[in-house]
């Protein structure tokens, strides 16, 4: 299914209330969250006791039309994959390799954030998955992590230039330890073991880098 675009009065209701009247009257959501602008949901069959994976993408506009969603089964592999623990720990076992893809994606997620809490320090040097170009013409994957003004969140330097990238915790392939060794992320454990050695270098993406003084 496409994008489908209507007036939804802002404030109504909630996700939850909204899509479970989107969904056929033989299920039920028993599980739901909503992470950035993605609401996932576990769906029961009532019939069957089944329960699986609702992704609805959602846009908020000024227009008329002020509300638009997409949704996705779990079983048509959705490429946002940050379904909350308490919707992945819902689902029933399944067979279905596209949706065992996008659950086990999901599991990484977390184990890559739980992973990052735990290690992530001011100061702490880390490698991304491939070199990003940046708008100043540089190309870089080694980055440290900082906190400045206060920001809980942290920012990614280098020298006296920061780093504004989108998502960059799910890059994070591996910190840098001071014995020059390195110990990788979920995720850089799984693209170490997934992606191939040799071939083409995928080309860097886009990110935004200011200079402080």
């Amino acid at each position: 299914m496409g994008w489908l675009f209507y007036h939804r009065e802002p404030g109504a209701e909630t996700n939850v209330e909204h899509f479970a009247k989107k969904l056929n009257t033989g299920y039920e959501i028993i599980a739901h969250g909503t992470v950035d602008h993605v609401f996932y949901a576990a769906v029961r069959d009532r019939a069957t006791g089944t329960v699986s994976a609702y992704v609805a993408l959602t846009r908020w506009t000024r227009a008329d039309l002020n509300f638009g969603y997409k949704d996705l089964s779990e079983t048509a592999g959705p490429a946002d994959c940050k379904a909350p623990q308490a919707v992945l720990d819902a689902l029933t076992p399944t067979t279905h390799e596209d949706a065992l893809t996008w659950r086990a994606n999901c599991r990484r997620h977390h184990a890559q954030r739980a992973f990052l809490r735990k290690h992530l320090k001011p100061g702490t040097r880390l490698r991304l998955i491939r070199p990003l170009r940046f708008s100043d013409d540089t190309e870089r994957d080694t980055f440290t992590y900082t906190r400045t003004g206060g920001r809980r969140q942290g920012r990614l330097t280098h020298g006296s230039t920061r780093y504004t990238i989108p998502h960059w915790r799910d890059s994070v392939a591996a910190i840098l330890n001071a014995d020059g060794s390195e110990t990788l992320t979920p995720v850089g454990e799984h693209h170490t073991t997934t992606l191939p050695v040799l071939g083409s270098t995928p080309h860097p993406h886009s990110a935004t880098a200011t200079v402080t003084s």
